[in-house]
């Protein structure tokens, strides 16, 4: 297998994906970290619309978190990163829509809320869709700590990253996971205790100097 180059930026939940899902394959990479700030003119090259993560093997080139996820998952067969059956696939993916078309922008919307009314609104928002996740991982109790079992799986790698910078909205938005939601705070403690997280992961002090920027600005971050 020719060499995996995973252009990455530390403080993106995107290319965080990325890296868990090498990481947990177990497949070697050299990651090469792009300043966001300050990207070099060659990396256009790369990812056209400057983006990250992305992926380069050889002459193939990838972008996208989760097309890179999936990609990642089909290169070798253990660990496997989706479920063994078609219906349960589908499950997974279906999750995984759900992590980027209802969870992350309310995680966005939320800590760039500028007035009160949205916050408050946005929050009640981001507290149904964690009420959702929670019920799920209710019913996948005595099954295993993770989305679809004992094995962790892209599911689990598509919400995590946004789940460890939590903080950024505890800091900036007053907003808390309630206590009341057992299993998914269980689900969180289960993934932050895994290796690739720890090797990978960034305190919460980096993440609320890195965030404020967001919480100050109305304007979108670049989704990846």
């Amino acid at each position: 297998m020719e060499l995996i180059e995973l252009f990455s930026a530390r403080v993106c939940p995107f290319a965080h994906r990325s890296r868990l899902a090498l990481m947990e394959k177990g497949i070697p990479f050299r990651l090469i970290e792009i300043d966001l700030g300050n990207k070099p003119s060659w990396y256009k090259e790369v990812s056209p619309t400057g983006a990250v993560p992305a992926l380069r093997q050889g002459d193939f080139l990838l972008q996208e978190s989760l097309v890179i996820n999936e990609y990642v998952d089909e290169l070798a067969p253990d660990p496997p990163l989706l479920p063994p059956s078609a219906q349960l696939r589908a499950r997974a993916r279906l999750w995984i829509d759900f992590s980027s078309s209802r969870f992350v922008p309310l995680f966005y919307r939320l800590l760039k809320a500028q007035t009160e009314n949205e916050r408050q609104a946005f929050g009640e928002e981001l507290l149904a869709v964690l009420a959702i996740l929670d019920k799920e991982l209710v019913r996948q109790k005595g099954e295993g700590p993770y989305w679809f079992g004992w094995q962790v799986g892209l599911v689990d790698m598509a919400f995590y990253p946004w789940f460890e910078r939590f903080a950024v909205l505890q800091h900036y938005r007053g907003f808390t996971i309630p206590e009341k939601f057992e299993s998914l705070l269980g689900w969180i403690a289960a993934m932050q205790n895994r290796d690739a997280v720890q090797l990978g992961g960034q305190p919460a002090g980096y993440y609320i100097g890195e965030y404020e920027d967001y919480a100050r600005s109305p304007s979108s971050p670049t989704d990846s």
